[in-house]
Formats: C-alpha cells, sequence, structure tokens
C-alpha cells in the first residue's frame, strides 16, 4: 500500500483541482434572463391560447390547448481557444404561423404547446459586428423520447419491448416541449483597405 507524505497529499489535491477546474472551464454558466417575453397573436386571442379564437367560433380544426413553454433564446459566437461563447443584447425576433415576438438575449418567452400541432418557430437574431442569422425550432415529443430512451439502456430487447409499448399507447396526450432557440452568429468579415 502506497503511503502520501503530507507534500504528497498536497500534490495530489494540486492535480484533482486542476482536473476539476479544466472541466468546469468549458462549462461556463448561462447569463441571466431580466424578463419575461410574452407573444403578440395575431388571431384576435387575448391571451397566450392563440387559437382559442377559432374553437369559440366552432372551428373543429383548431387545435387542443397543452398549456406554455417559457422557450430560452440565446445567442453565442465561437471562439478560438475558448469555444461557443454566450453574447448578450443581440436584438431577436420570434415568428410563427399565428404569433410573433421580440426580445434581447438572453430572453425566455413563453409560447404556446398544442402537442404534434405546435407551430414551427422560426427565430432570427442580429448583433452590431455580426452577420443576422435564423434558426428554426419544432416542439418534440418528450413523453415519447423519455419512453424510448429508458427502453434502449435495456439494448435490443429492451429497445422492442419499449418499441411494441409505445405502438399500443395513445399518444395523444403525450407532453411536448420546444429545445432551447440557440442562434450562433458569426463576425462580419472585415474587409482590409488596400493602400494605394
Amino acid at each position: 500500500m502506497l503511503v502520501l507524505s503530507g507534500e504528497g497529499h498536497t500534490m495530489r489535491r494540486h492535480i484533482i483541482l486542476g482536473l476539476a477546474l479544466a472541466l468546469l472551464g468549458g462549462c461556463a454558466k448561462p447569463l441571466e434572463v431580466g424578463s419575461i417575453t410574452e407573444i403578440k397573436p395575431n388571431t384576435g386571442a387575448k391571451g397566450i391560447d392563440v387559437h382559442e379564437p377559432r374553437r369559440l367560433a366552432g372551428h373543429t380544426t383548431a387545435p387542443e390547448f397543452a398549456g406554455d413553454q417559457l422557450l430560452e433564446v440565446r445567442t453565442y459566437t465561437v471562439k478560438d481557444g475558448e469555444g461557443e461563447v454566450e453574447l448578450a443584447g443581440a436584438a431577436c425576433e420570434l415568428s410563427a404561423a399565428d404569433f410573433k415576438a421580440a426580445m434581447q438575449t438572453p430572453a425566455k418567452v413563453r409560447v404556446p404547446l398544442y402537442r404534434g400541432q405546435s407551430s414551427q418557430l422560426a427565430v432570427s437574431c442580429d448583433l452590431p459586428g455580426y452577420q443576422k442569422r435564423m434558426v428554426t425550432v419544432t416542439a418534440f415529443d418528450v413523453t415519447r423520447n423519455q419512453r424510448m430512451a429508458s427502453g434502449s439502456g435495456g439494448g435490443l430487447v429492451g429497445l422492442v419491448a419499449v418499441t411494441a409499448i409505445d405502438a399500443f399507447s395513445d399518444n395523444s396526450k403525450n407532453e411536448w416541449r420546444y429545445p432551447l432557440a440557440k442562434v450562433v452568429l458569426e463576425p462580419v468579415a472585415v474587409k482590409a483597405s488596400v493602400a494605394r
């Protein structure tokens, strides 16, 4: 058995501390969000449920309201040696078929959820010194994803069993969510002036 002296313990602590700091260095804390942005429906709705006026008018094709979510909108850039670095202050617009919102990053936007009929979201951001960029965000079936992930841990047999369970499940009431709206901005290329 190896016994370390006091100096050996100190050295081991420094190595462990160094490794911990190296691992945490790539995990920068996200910037704080100051307020929540509300959407502006273009359907005549007064609240978050943008399809409520259609349902009240008797439209049977209007999707069922399944609640809301605070969607995070964040902007990043890639820096040499640092990887992705979060940027604050980008002016962003979120648009969907029936609503829109304007915010400044980092932001949280309250968006409606309609399970599998949730709108695809387009998020475009602009920040001086960077190229304007747009991303799309699509809601996903959280319940089904979790079910499949739990089955994949059991190998092929587990995956087959979970697939069979999923096929016989009523997925019409599953929970749906949007992922993070992550917009990576590229700096505007600086043109070198040619001396005459």
